[in-house]
């Protein structure tokens, strides 16, 4: 048994099992019995030694187990014996320890895919017979550029004036049907224009065919425009230019000014000689709306844009939110076949069968085709925003996706971790917290908001984040553990905000993202342990040294029978009775301590200024010299700035 685990240890392949078999064919042909079990499955038992074995890429340990007619504990220890130890029945094992595994046992495995993935993709032939679809186009631009105004005027609605801030905290989409003689309307996805929303931004444009860049002319480009540009870039989507805000006064002598800056960030406008339109508008008078539509029709028009209506549903996670009564409601923008009611479908680590469709207006679908947003209801876990939706045929193939997905992400996990064992943590203190946000988009972008902190004197801790109102349940962790809550764009339970209250459970609620990053700098600075540093204050020069004789009576604390003076002439600042000291003698500091006794001639007194002359007596020191230096200083007690080095307080 040695021999073969050492030969399996150095091959690590199914190939050396003729290698092993020819050194001892009797051991080899006694290894799978000696770890089968009388319970295991009879279709294991049934297998002789050369038949091969369906397992899944990756599959629990118990799975496994099973599988291959061994015993749990029996894998376990076998495993162990082969320098990859399992953690438990319920552990992942991935190809690798599977194919060694069989290996030592004799068997023969057939390693099966069971994730699901899209359909091929269809051939340039078959792509040109299938039937145009509306352009899906994604809004992007600075903060208050009027991205979100441009949609309310487009579909004639007043959103922007409902958002907190007035900024969009996460991703809407509508669709705008066909008007104005054009064939085909269009899908648009309005993005978030804080810096903080980048990631929602990027999801935008990955999911997106056409980017319509607002940008005001009263403000120009600005960070937020120059990061969608480079979005646009990377994805290589065409983009149409909305200079928004023409209506003000100025407007027109804008453009050209704004022309300029898009040439600088290397976008060359049709006026130029280039490929990117821009179209004056005004989101608020609704004027240029008509032509912004047809210049998104002409680039439609260009990029022939197809996909099969039929067939299982394909899509993209845009959001998803808890709905009042209707449970997790995703927004799914579909992009290719077509999503049905009763449908079974996966999307990241979770899965539903599709309960109800519902359009941006909250009207019933029966079904939905390319380039739709719907809002779904039916899953079972909430899906994260950016994560891609397939219908599977069965609720038992959805099932098994998502085990194998979440047995995936531990065993990422694991591997991720597995470098980092052993190593000692910073210095830094820990600050426990809980996140809570209306919607997985809004809780990436406060985690990102949040994870830009420096982690040298304290690090913001999230022992729980999720989606949903602060429970009674997230209160009773946060004080059994000592944390604070961040609440973003949620609300408080009454009987939570009740429960707070009586446990002492602070709550920072905030429905404006730079508002709760500032809230959470505030709460880390409160947080930093208080520095005691050291101010000086004077300095004098010991010109001579005095010896008092002193009777009993006469000698205060810290004072001696033959008692030194210092007769100095303070050089600096002043120098105070009962203040901290230094003697500094030849560039060295030789004592630290305080002045008992300042006198100006024989008369007690509290400070002496610089230039002036003073006779000082320290406590419990008589060693001092001419030429000696007296530092006076003081003790300071401060919180250092959350973005202070550690070890700058002196």
């Amino acid at each position: 048994h040695t021999m073969r685990a050492a030969t399996t240890r150095c091959h690590r392949s199914l190939l050396c099992r003729p290698l092993w078999q020819s050194l001892d064919g009797r051991l080899a042909s006694a290894s799978p019995r000696r770890h089968l079990v009388s319970g295991a499955p009879k279709a294991a038992r049934r297998r002789g030694p050369g038949d091969p074995v369906l397992v899944p890429e990756l599959c629990s340990a118990g799975r496994l187990a099973g599988l291959l007619g061994m015993s749990p504990e029996g894998l376990l220890e076998l495993a162990e014996s082969l320098g990859e130890p399992l953690a438990s029945e319920s552990a992942p094992v991935g190809r690798e320890l599977i194919e060694l595994v069989a290996l030592e046992t004799g068997r023969s495995v057939s390693l099966q895919q069971v994730d699901a993935v899209p359909r091929p993709a269809p051939s340039a032939a078959e792509l040109a017979e299938l039937p145009l679809r509306p352009p899906v186009v994604t809004l992007m631009g600075h903060v208050d550029h009027g991205k979100t105004s441009l949609l309310d005027a487009l579909r004639g609605s007043s959103i922007a004036a409902g958002e907190a801030g007035g900024i969009t905290q996460a991703i809407s989409a509508f669709s705008v049907g066909a008007s104005g003689g054009r064939e085909l309307g269009a899908t648009f996805i309005d993005t978030p224009g804080h810096e903080l929303f980048a990631a929602m931004r990027e999801r935008g444009a990955h999911a997106t065919d056409l980017i319509v860049l607002v940008v005001a002319l009263d403000a120009g480009v600005q960070d937020t425009t120059r990061e969608a540009i480079r979005y646009a870039k990377e994805v290589q989507c065409p983009l149409v230019v909305a200079a928004n805000k023409v209506d003000r006064p100025g407007g027109p002598e804008a453009v050209a000014k704004l022309s300029q800056q898009l040439l600088d960030e290397q976008v060359v406008l049709e006026a130029y000689g280039g490929e990117v339109p821009l179209v004056p508008v005004s989101a608020t008078k609704r004027v240029g709306l008509e032509e912004l539509l047809d210049s998104i029709a002409l680039q439609a028009e260009m990029l022939e844009l197809r996909a099969a209506p039929d067939g299982p549903a394909e899509g993209t996670v845009l959001e998803s939110v808890m709905g009042k009564g209707l449970g997790i409601l995703s927004t799914v923008l579909v992009q290719r076949g077509a999503l049905r009611q009763g449908d079974h479908v996966v999307a990241g680590q979770s899965w539903g069968k599709v309960r109800l469709l519902l359009d941006e207006e909250g009207a019933q679908l029966s079904e939905a085709g390319p380039a739709v947003p719907v809002r779904v209801s039916g899953m079972r876990e909430m899906p994260r925003a950016g994560d891609e939706l397939l219908v599977v045929p069965s609720e038992a193939r959805a099932k098994e996706v998502v085990e194998f997905r979440l047995l995936r992400a531990e065993a990422q996990a694991l591997a991720a971790a597995a470098p980092r064992r052993g190593r000692k943590g910073g210095g830094a203190k820990l600050l426990p917290a809980l996140l809570k946000a209306e919607s997985f988009g809004s809780l990436e972008a406060a985690r990102e908001g949040l994870s830009h902190f420096p982690s040298t004197r304290v690090e913001l801790k999230l022992v729980r984040e999720g989606v949903g109102p602060v429970t009674e349940s997230d209160v009773q962790l946060a004080q059994s553990v000592g944390a604070q809550v961040i609440a973003f764009n949620v609300p408080l339970e009454s009987k939570a905000a009740g429960l707070a209250a009586t446990l002492q459970v602070p709550v920072h609620s905030h429905s404006i993202i730079y508002a709760l990053v500032d809230a959470a700098k505030e709460m880390l600075e409160a947080a930093i342990e208080p520095v005691v540093e050291a101010r000086e204050t004077g300095e004098a020069d010991v010109l001579e040294v005095f010896t008092l004789t002193l009777n009993r009576k006469d000698r205060a604390v810290g004072m001696s029978k033959h008692t030194a003076v210092a007769g100095s002439r303070v050089t600096a600042g002043q120098a105070s009775a009962g203040s901290a000291v230094r003697v500094v003698r030849g560039g060295e500091v030789i004592h630290e301590g305080d002045v008992i006794s300042l006198k100006h001639f024989k008369q007690e007194v509290r400070t002496m200024k610089k230039g002036s002359e003073c006779g000082l007596i320290l406590r419990d020191y008589a060693d001092l010299q001419s030429g000696d230096t007296i530092q006076f200083y003081e003790l300071i007690s401060r919180r250092p700035s959350l973005y202070e080095e550690q070890g700058s307080a002196k």
